[in-house]
């Protein structure tokens, strides 16, 4: 999709964070936008702030959690748009040591991070197949290819979106569909969500707008993945070793330390 012009992106978890710089890029795109968030207020600036770039923007209040709330906001969306890229971004995380988390922490972390996602590509990935064309982009993490302590559910889903979208990438070729699908697996970005996070050795924190201009690259060329910085490259080899030399060269550079102070929001 070599250009982004008049194209419509649709962005959950948009109101803030890398949602709000992928909006904002996108609409430098000249790409109209479809954003969603549970977010009213920050979901509203948002939308206002990339309209002054000279796009088209509707804005949607959507519970990921909801799965009848998803599909009541993916069917007024198509009855107006086609929507040529699908950006899955929404996400939380709780932070917290397995055996502290409590049902309700646990489900709705699977419920936004996963099932929302799965459930919005349910939703959208029909029309793109009819018209022949579309984009597929799922937020994922490097949190879903090495595991990190007090992240047991987030890694959980984060693995499973990886595990997903791979799946999904496959299915699109076995099946001569041609949509795009784009995972991305950065590392912490600077968006407050992982507030009190230590960065480990080689993996500084990502600013935002740094890991949006890369997303939106990856949609103009088509990229199956996206792994930022060049660190989390390498972090499938690992998997040739023996569990306890990577466990060991996770405390050695701090991924095992790195959630002790962390405080979120």
């Amino acid at each position: 999709m070599k250009s982004l012009t008049q194209k419509t992106v649709l962005i959950t978890g948009a109101a803030s964070g890398i949602g709000r710089e992928m909006a904002l890029h996108f609409a430098h795109e000249n790409a109209n936008l479809v954003l969603l968030d549970i977010n009213k207020q920050k979901l509203s600036e948002t939308g206002k702030d990339a309209a002054r770039k000279g796009v088209q923007v509707e804005t949607y209040i959507c519970d990921m959690a909801n799965h009848k709330e998803v599909e009541k906001i993916a069917k007024l969306i198509m009855k107006n748009h086609s929507i040529d890229v699908l950006v899955n971004n929404a996400g939380i995380v709780i932070g917290k040591a397995i055996i502290d988390e409590t049902y309700v922490e646990i489900k709705k972390t699977i419920d936004i991070n996963l099932l929302g996602l799965i459930w919005m590509t349910k939703q959208f990935l029909p029309n793109m197949i009819a018209r022949q064309r579309g984009h597929i982009v799922n937020i994922a993490s490097a949190a879903g290819l090495l595991a990190v302590p007090r992240m047991g559910d987030y890694c959980a889903t984060k693995f499973a979106v990886v595990g997903f979208t791979d799946s999904l990438r496959m299915e699109m070729k076995k099946y001569g569909y041609p949509i795009a699908i784009t995972c991305v697996c950065p590392s912490v970005i600077d968006t407050g969500m992982f507030e009190g996070f230590k960065a480990p050795m080689c993996n500084p924190i990502l600013k935002p707008d740094y890991v949006a201009k890369k997303v939106v690259e990856a949609v103009k060329k088509e990229k199956a993945y996206v792994k930022i910085p060049g660190m989390v490259r390498i972090i499938p080899l690992l998997k040739f070793f023996p569990a306890s030399f990577g466990d060991w060269l996770a405390r050695a550079m701090g991924v095992t330390q790195s959630m002790d102070h962390f405080i979120g929001h």
